[in-house]
């Protein structure tokens, strides 16, 4: 179960670090409607980072597991802030494929994206 969890979640973090790659002038605006310090550098730095993750998590679920469970908490947390203080501009999470505005179904995908980290950490 714990490699499924793994396998899905790293899928995930592939297509999301993948397409925020081939739409950087996208990603970019995104990182900086959602506040991010330095929109140009995260946007390069982020997708490869989720790159990185997706392949922590083919190659070992147990190690890539609490990375991916540390960015979804992180994207988490910045989705519900800006929320909370009425900002819906798209997250980007999925480059160009997710410029609808931020909601709070996004919070509900994270945590089933939390729970699938979690269970692939923990095996």
């Amino acid at each position: 179960m714990a490699n499924v969890a793994g396998y899905i979640l790293g899928g995930v973090f592939l297509i999301a670090g993948l397409s925020k790659l081939r739409s950087p002038l996208e990603t970019r605006r995104s990182l900086r409607d959602l506040g991010f310090p330095f929109p140009k550098e995260t946007s390069i730095i982020l997708p490869l980072v989720e790159l990185l993750t997706a392949i922590l998590l083919f190659v070992d679920p147990a190690t890539g597991g609490p990375c991916a469970v540390a960015l979804l908490v992180a994207f988490t947390v910045l989705i519900l802030s800006r929320l909370v203080n009425g900002n819906t501009s798209g997250c980007g999470c999925f480059g160009a494929w997710s410029t609808r505005p931020l909601s709070y179904w996004d919070i509900a995908r994270n945590t089933v994206f939390i729970v699938l980290g979690a269970i692939a950490t923990l095996g």
